[in-house]
């Protein structure tokens, strides 16, 4: 009896050690997403793991943590994707293409391996806040150097993007830093103020030269100046001296990074007053620009499309196929791209208007579920996020790249299932 009660205990201590083990972990997974190693992808891994091993030997209790209603709609547009690519005749050859809605679906088990972790979502947002810091600090750090070192400063020379695209990494920042507002319970200090990241988060992106991902800066500006507006200094007055040194201090660090970024943010500005000029001009002498190249790809994807406007083509071959629907002095231009700078028509082109309408319908329902259950800073999370989605979606290529596909897959996961059983029901009928 003694034995089983000391075995009973150490097996308690254990587990109460694991609940503060793995929700640190979870948050370092957080911590490590935009950094250029595998380490994030490793540790999400592993409670993906462990999320199959207990939906497969303890399905009742695991799937008691899962939002069931969310799940089914993951299950429907997974697999109908899917069928709508072998409908059109795409795979074998279309297999990265037709696989990225299926991230929705091979994800879900992470929720169920993060039994242990008290609050997942709260360890998420946390370790994006403290993420978002170090890229920060990379980013003007990066960009100082560079410009100190003689560098040029001409629009595309000079563009921050942790050793990748620039544009993917603007947006995937953007994306992490619309998350870093959401609400969570007793923060450490230094990570408790939920906008603070959200800002430091902009000079990050002006260090990318990336436009697209600007106007969620802007609208989070707006709803935050009607939140001042509206409760007065409640909420934003620093709580001690303490407090209000961090945000003195901070405060001149913002203008010092803005003042080091202002060669290339003024740089950035002439070059897409210059596009839009060449644009707009209509003597045939304009040059290629990032504007008329969407222009042309554009309609270029529009004559594709309308090869097979019910189900798509799929994704393999597409360079030559918009060449062979462009003109014949932009096929060369064509030839360069995969995609064509816009969701909507990147998707139709994937698996048609079928295809189109299972991507707008299930991103609205995840929407719509996270705003109808979730707090204040989950409402305003959503339209933020939507602000984002449009405003780079409709210019880049939104879903056709894996981190993209990922990061929303893990929102959607981690709001919904939050909503559903780690955090209070915030509706009735929840």
């Amino acid at each position: 009896m003694r034995l089983f009660s000391s075995f009973s205990l150490t097996s308690k201590r254990i587990f109460l050690f694991r609940r503060k083990l793995d929700g640190l972990i979870f948050g370092l997974g957080a911590f490590m997403l935009m950094l250029p190693i595998d380490t994030s992808a490793i540790i999400f891994g592993v409670f993906l793991a462990m999320g199959i091993y207990l939906l497969l030997f303890r399905p009742a209790k695991s799937l008691r943590h899962l939002d069931k209603n969310y799940v089914l709609a993951v299950v429907i547009f997974s697999t109908a994707c899917f069928a709508t690519n072998l409908l059109n005749g795409s795979l074998p050859e279309d297999l990265r293409w037709s696989s990225y809605p299926l991230y929705h679906l091979m994800i879900i088990p992470l929720a169920v391996g993060a039994v242990l972790v008290r609050d997942p979502l709260r360890q998420f947002v946390l370790g994006t806040r403290a993420g978002l810091v170090v890229i920060f600090l990379w980013g003007v750090a990066e960009v100082a150097i560079a410009l100190w070192g003689g560098a040029d400063v001409r629009a595309g020379a000079l563009r921050f993007g942790l050793g990748s695209n620039a544009a993917n990494a603007a947006f995937a920042i953007a994306f992490l830093a619309v998350v870093s507002r959401l609400n969570v319970k007793s923060p450490p200090a230094l990570l408790a103020d939920r906008r603070i990241f959200f800002y430091l988060t902009l000079i990050s992106v002006l260090a990318s030269q990336t436009r697209a991902v600007l106007p969620v800066f802007l609208v989070g500006v707006a709803v935050d100046l009607f939140s001042l507006v509206r409760n007065g200094m409640k909420g934003w007055r620093p709580a001690a001296r303490q407090n209000a040194v961090i945000w003195i201090a901070l405060l001149g660090v913002c203008l010092g990074s803005l003042w080091i970024l202002y060669p290339v943010v003024s740089q950035r500005i002439h070059t897409t007053v210059d596009e839009i000029a060449s644009s707009l001009d209509r003597t045939g002498t304009n040059t290629a620009s990032g504007i008329s190249t969407r222009l042309v790809q554009w309609q270029a994807a529009l004559n594709l499309i309308e090869e097979n406007p019910l189900l798509g083509r799929g994704g393999h071959g597409i360079s030559d196929a918009l060449a062979k629907h462009g003109a014949p002095h932009n096929q060369e231009e064509l030839k360069q791209y995969t995609f064509v700078h816009n969701f909507i028509l990147d998707e139709t082109i994937q698996r048609g208007l079928v295809g189109l309408a299972l991507t707008l319908g299930f991103f609205g329902y995840c929407f719509f579920r996270i705003y109808r259950r979730g707090d204040a800073s989950m409402k305003e999370n959503v339209f933020l996020m939507l602000t984002l989605t449009f405003s780079f979606g409709l210019l880049h290529y939104l879903l056709v790249i894996d981190r993209h596909v990922a990061l929303y897959a893990l929102y959607f996961l981690l709001l919904t299932t939050a909503n559903h059983g780690w955090r209070p029901p915030y509706s009735r009928d929840s």
